[in-house]
């Protein structure tokens, strides 16, 4: 069981699966990430932000026209533009990856940000991290 970071910190559990990454949070509802959408969003957020830290940004009205701060929402968003609630699992998604040691979180609850603390050279290096951090 891992809990998310904000001020409204939620529970939630995660299982990685031929691929695909399911997140199930305290109320049943699920977020499903694909191997492949995992690797291009920690290629997106390597290539913006080097090592430095980005930030959640995945505020609802921002994604949706388009004035969101570039971070990990947006970098969900930039996969399947228009689905302000698949790019809402950020704070789950986060989460996900720090357990799995390729995050880093800057231990705010207010202001919450990242930064990647492997390099992601292959799509396979993604997979076999998470095989092996599954919960």
């Amino acid at each position: 069981m891992l809990y998310t970071h904000g001020g409204k910190s939620r529970t939630f559990q995660w299982r990685f699966v031929n691929d695909l990454l399911t997140i199930e949070n305290e109320f049943g509802r699920i977020h499903e990430y694909q191997l492949a959408e995992i690797y291009n969003i920690l290629q997106w957020l390597q290539c913006e932000f080097h090592n430095e830290w980005f930030p959640l940004a995945n505020n609802v009205e921002k994604l949706g026209n388009g004035t969101e701060k570039k971070g990990l929402g947006v970098a969900i968003y930039s996969q399947k533009p228009g689905d302000v609630t698949h790019a809402q699992g950020s704070s789950y998604l986060g989460v996900v990856l720090e357990s799995a040691q390729l995050l880093e979180w800057n231990g705010a609850k207010k202001g919450i940000q990242w930064r990647i603390i492997r390099p992601i050279n292959t799509i396979d290096n993604v997979r076999s991290t998470l095989n092996n951090n599954a919960a």
